[in-house]
């Protein structure tokens, strides 16, 4: 544990942090069940392109994200819901360092091979008339999930080192799956999460519950219909929200 704590005061006195508002394109490493979790239990995830800060990676693809379970409630009689809680604090690079900062979830989507299998590549991402529709429901989506996709607009800024053709099809290339009340965006034409969108799609029956979630909970998933699960391979689209303590 001492050498951790080294490597992370390493870490904060020779590497650059990353500012909040940044995104994160990740994928989930283990899979997760709101049944067999418990509170504490490590959450892995991997960056899945460099994030880039004034022209400097700060993160390297396939650096290790880590955090911890902070509430599981599996669906039983007396629950309304299953929940899922889980907080995003630190991430590990490959010389061992750690970077500290707090993390949430903006939006989930399943892995790319899931949504590939369940809806077929012709399907993953809308076209002509489809989009257009597609855009209009997302912008007459809830205030909540407005506010949050103009808002992640805001702090995008290229922050997110995505291929050159991916900002410029987020606002168009939405998918056509599943998509929970609410979400805003879509995925991209490689089939990742856009930068600006936040809600759950193409895992049917879960949400992020935005009010439950908070600094001590972390992002908070939940279910009326099923016990919440995730699966290795998930996309998650993570934020950071400030530097961890």
């Amino acid at each position: 544990m001492s050498s951790n704590k080294t490597a992370n005061a390493n870490a904060g006195n020779n590497s650059a942090s990353i500012s909040n508002g940044t995104k994160i394109d990740a994928s989930l490493a283990t899979s997760l069940d709101a049944k067999r979790s418990k509170v504490g239990d490590e959450v892995e995830a991997r960056a899945e392109q460099d994030i880039k800060q004034d022209g400097k990676v700060v993160l390297k693809k396939g650096t290790r994200i880590v955090g911890h379970v902070t509430q599981a409630q599996a669906r039983a009689k007396g629950q309304t819901q299953s929940q899922l809680g889980i907080m995003f604090d630190h991430a590990v690079m490959k010389n061992g360092q750690e970077m500290p900062f707090n993390a949430s979830i903006q939006a989930l989507a399943s892995s790319q091979s899931a949504a590939a299998a369940s809806t077929g590549a012709d399907d993953i991402v809308a076209s002509g008339g489809g989009m257009g529709a597609a855009q209009g429901s997302a912008r007459s989506g809830g205030g909540l999930a407005g506010g949050v996709a103009s808002t992640a607009g805001a702090a995008a800024g290229g922050v997110m080192n995505t291929a050159s053709s991916a900002p410029m099809n987020a606002a168009g290339s939405l998918n056509t799956v599943t998509r929970s009340s609410g979400a805003v965006g879509g995925l991209t034409s490689t089939g990742r999460l856009a930068s600006n969108s936040s809600g759950v799609f193409g895992m049917e029956g879960l949400s992020i519950d935005s009010a439950a979630s908070s600094a001590t909970q972390g992002s908070m998933i939940v279910s009326a219909t099923k016990n919440v699960h995730l699966d290795s391979g998930t996309q998650l689209l993570l934020r950071t929200t400030g530097q961890a303590q």
